[in-house]
């Protein structure tokens, strides 16, 4: 339907059977060598019917799926068929001078060719005219005959040889610097013999292929289908939306604006030529922006376009070699190609750590301990640091602030970098010119080169934090069975491959957001499904905070959220702003999957670059913690409604039952070496109405802003908790607070988890009385009561009376009505007073309290 150019050559392996095509007789032989060329690569081939002089192809009656795949981009809003020729138009191109490289007798054929076309140019000029003016029937007629073509290579394994070079062409570019087409392997060399041109574009003929393309529609769900079994072939042709200007748009920037705004890209985000990325911290711009605005003291941009960087291109050459020397995985997607894929990606890791000055050794070390701390699993948290195995003594700290024989390799790339950026006299650094790189540099170009890979690898791009550090690494999804296994990449650290669900891993590499509710029957959730809170009915707000209850999915969400405005604040207390977040995300990652502490649904650190009036620019940051919504809200609520009711205490069998679930959840924590220091009424969530499946109440422990690691002191890495006030600040509420915790008001003296247990002591107060822990006493005289004398706070008198002396009449003022209620009672005022000692040595330890009070039963444990 096209015309086609003296300067477009096919290669011997594609066939075209175009019988019934057009009024003018071809020869046979020339038949064989014309070809449509394939505009979406990346749809999944249905299996051949027939085979032509050896070469694979569809029957004329069998829809080819490549024009399933253009009928969904020709249903989206603002297609336009002169968009998609001209892609068409550029691939025939590329696929013409690719075979011009690979086949023997190419020249003969372009003289061939040429002749022909010459001598058939008038004749195919009334053909064009002549189809213009056909009706849809003569069009369909011809329709019905169009074959496709299935490209294999000579494994009988389709070739996907076109995906890497797609997005580097666009109108003005005549010059293809490509590789001998000789191996399996495609891609672009530095071989400056393999360069050919490209002349003459063909023709945009709309007008004669409208119907023609009309004929092979199909419903949307069915191309939609199609596109989604191509996992490992990513479709890199989908036209985006046409801008109101003819030019295309500009891929690289586009994947750049997303990088820049979400800090992420997807397996199926593959990065074109003319990719930069300039940093988290800064707002996205132009290139050319960047190059007139940028210091060369300013942080630099990294680009990566093989074009104009020789050294990129090397580097890239060099990884499809060694590639190319392992088992390359089938289409069919298999547990063995997994693991192939996982395989590629940890030699491709390797290979980005060596390009960019090794990896750090301390990384066998950090092994190790990690093999030796996993054996006790109840701690979460994996030292890092000098530190060791060294908990709490001083000399620990010492050296954990000056690790001995320390080498600043960030510092040694920083001034590698401003070596380069004076000899070029700008700020924009080819990656293939650094020869020492950190996390940002190796995360792209892992990224690159994975998605040049034959077939490519899945990759995911991902900016974070490594601890408190900011970071930048790759996942890679493997499939296990029905299910896909994120593993995280990192080329600083290529040996130390893991799932992102392995303990030490889910609390240590934090992006900037994740959501752990899988939105899909695979167990994927794409990261662009972040809901959106606008929307979000607010349930309460406080000076620093916000909480809304909102959807995602079918599942009910409590969203906690926090706003800082940088014009009004310093850079420590933007970094504060983030470990804050960081250090209760953490925190709820290393305590989720319990059945008494609220679970951790996912979280986003996100920025927005506004302007003021003076057009300056500044961030609005925002983070967001999505939790497990628990519909009857805080017990504090309950107590106060119970209050007002005239009653004088919880229901027995209910206090004792969530005196047991708030302990199960304090014993979780300190397990795993973490102090709450916030254990209240108003930090316990409780649902009544909605029973769990054996029919007992909803209870679970929240709010973990303020928690810390037992030995957070002694330590320089992750334990460290940056952000979080270490275990010798005064940190809680005060009518709650163990005196040990008010004595470090005015001396910085170390507490442990024995803080929590008079905490939980204040609690069950609660519980007892309705009323908060020295209510109706000044602050002075509270801090007198606790800190000096340590007092525990004053029962009624009728409770006072009755674990005295149990008589009728006391009974009778409680509301007590048998003797298993008066026995629990008992047990409850009793385990008070034991919280509540003022030697914090003498309090009972949480598993003391969680296996006391399972010695009773309750009426919830009888339904």
């Amino acid at each position: 339907f096209n015309r086609i150019s003296h300067s477009f050559m096919i290669p011997s392996w594609v066939c075209c059977d175009m019988r019934e095509n057009g009024e003018i007789p071809l020869k046979s032989d020339k038949l064989q060598r014309l070809g449509i060329a394939n505009i979406n690569r990346s749809a999944e081939p249905r299996p051949a019917s027939h085979a032509c002089n050896g070469v694979l192809s569809c029957s004329p009656t069998d829809i080819s799926p490549n024009l399933k795949a253009h009928t969904a981009q020709k249903m989206k809003k603002g297609w336009k068929r002169r968009d998609c020729l001209q892609q068409q138009a550029r691939h025939e191109r590329l696929e013409s001078s690719r075979s011009r490289l690979c086949e023997n007798d190419i020249d003969e054929m372009a003289v061939n060719m040429t002749e022909d076309d010459m001598e058939n140019r008038p004749v195919m000029k009334d053909i064009v005219e002549e189809s213009s003016a056909q009706d849809l029937k003569e069009t369909s007629s011809i329709s019905e005959d169009l074959s496709c073509i299935i490209d294999y290579d000579s494994d009988g394994l389709i070739k996907d040889s076109g995906m890497m070079l797609q997005d580097q062409y666009d109108d003005g570019k005549t010059g293809i610097n490509m590789r001998s087409c000789h191996d399996n392997n495609s891609g672009i060399s530095t071989d400056p013999a393999c360069l050919g041109s490209i002349e003459n574009e063909l023709e945009d003929t709309a007008s004669s292929t409208r119907n023609a393309v009309e004929v092979v529609e199909e419903n949307t769900s069915e191309a939609s289908k199609l596109t989604l079994k191509s996992k490992r072939h990513p479709d890199m042709d989908n036209n985006p939306k046409p801008s109101k200007c003819p030019r295309p748009i500009d891929e690289s920037s586009k994947l750049s604006y997303k990088y820049s705004v979400e800090s992420f890209c997807s397996i199926d985000d593959h990065l074109p030529d003319g990719f930069y990325d300039a940093g988290r911290d800064m707002p996205f711009m132009p290139l050319e922006e960047y190059e007139r605005s940028l210091g060369l003291y300013a942080r630099e941009v990294i680009l990566l376009d093989r074009e104009q960087d020789e050294e990129l291109d090397a580097i890239a050459s060099s990884a499809q070699l060694l590639l190319s020397s392992l088992k390359r995985p089938s289409y069919s997607e298999t547990d063995e190609d997994a693991g192939q894929d996982l395989l590629r990606a940890s030699v491709l890791a390797l290979f980005v750590s060596d390009c960019f000055g090794g990896c750090d050794r301390s990384a066998s070390l950090r092994r190790t301990r990690g093999a030796i701390v996993s054996l006790r699993k109840e701690q979460p948290f994996i030292c890092t640091c000098a530190a060791g195995s060294m908990c709490d003594s001083n000399e620990a700290s010492k050296q954990a602030s000056t690790p001995p024989g320390h080498f600043n390799f960030t510092g040694l790339c920083d001034k590698s970098i401003h070596i380069i950026k004076e000899r070029n006299n700008s700020g924009i650094v080819p990656i293939g010119a650094l020869q020492f790189g950190v996390c940002r540099h190796r995360a792209v170009l892992m990224k690159y080169l994975c998605d040049r890979a034959d077939p490519p690898i899945p990759c995911e791009l991902v900016r974070g934090h490594l601890d408190y550090t900011p970071h930048a690494w790759n996942v890679v999804p493997i499939r296990q069975g029905n299910i896909l296994v994120r593993m995280i990449v990192d080329a600083c650290y290529p040996t130390n491959i893991k799932e992102e669900t392995d303990p030490e891993y889910f609390c240590r590499y934090v992006p900037l957001s994740r959501l752990h509710v899988a939105l899909d029957d695979e167990g994927y959730t794409p990261r662009s499904s972040f809901p959106s809170v606008s929307l979000c009915k607010e349930i309460e707000a406080t000076a620093s905070s916000a909480v809304y209850h909102c959807k995602i999915g079918s599942v009910d969400a409590a969203a906690k959220i926090r706003y800082l405005d940088t014009r009004r604040a310093s850079n420590d207390e933007v970094k504060k702003f983030e470990y804050k977040l960081l250090g209760e995300v953490r925190m709820m990652n290393a305590l989720r999957k319990h059945r008494s502490i609220v679970d951790i649904y996912g979280h986003q650190l996100s920025s927005k670059w506004v302007q003021d009036d003076s057009d300056k620019e500044y961030r609005i940051m925002q983070s967001v913690i999505l939790m497990e919504y628990v519909k009857g809200g805080s017990l504090k609520g309950y107590l106060t409604k119970l209050l007002k009711e005239g009653k004088k205490h919880v229901p027995v069998d209910l206090a004792f039952y969530i005196a047991r679930e708030v302990a199960s959840a304090l014993l979780e924590m300190h397990r795993k070496l973490v102090i709450h220091r916030d254990i209240k009424s108003e930090n316990v969530l409780v649902d009544l109405d909605s029973k769990r499946s054996h029919g007992t109440p909803v209870v679970k422990l929240s709010d973990f802003d303020r928690s810390i690691p037992l030995h957070s002191l002694s330590h320089t890495c992750c334990i460290a908790h940056l952000g979080t006030y270490p275990p010798n600040v005064c940190v809680g509420t005060p009518c709650w607070m163990a005196p040990e915790v008010l004595q470090a008001m005015h001396e910085k003296t170390q507490y442990g988890l024995e803080v929590d247990i008079w905490s939980y002591g204040c609690f069950i107060f609660e519980m007892l009385t309705l009323r908060i822990p020295y209510e109706g006493l000044p602050d002075s005289e509270i801090y007198d009561l606790i800190k000096r004398k340590k007092q525990r706070p004053r029962l009624t008198k009728e409770l006072e009376a009755f674990w005295t002396v149990d008589e009728p009449i006391t009974r009778l003022k409680l509301g007590i009505t048998s003797d298993a209620h008066a026995e629990k009672l008992r047990f409850l005022i009793d385990l008070f007073y034991q919280c509540t000692r003022g030697t914090a040595s003498r309090r009972p330890k949480a598993e003391q309290i969680y296996n006391s009070l399972c010695s009773l039963p309750t009426c919830y444990d009888l339904s």
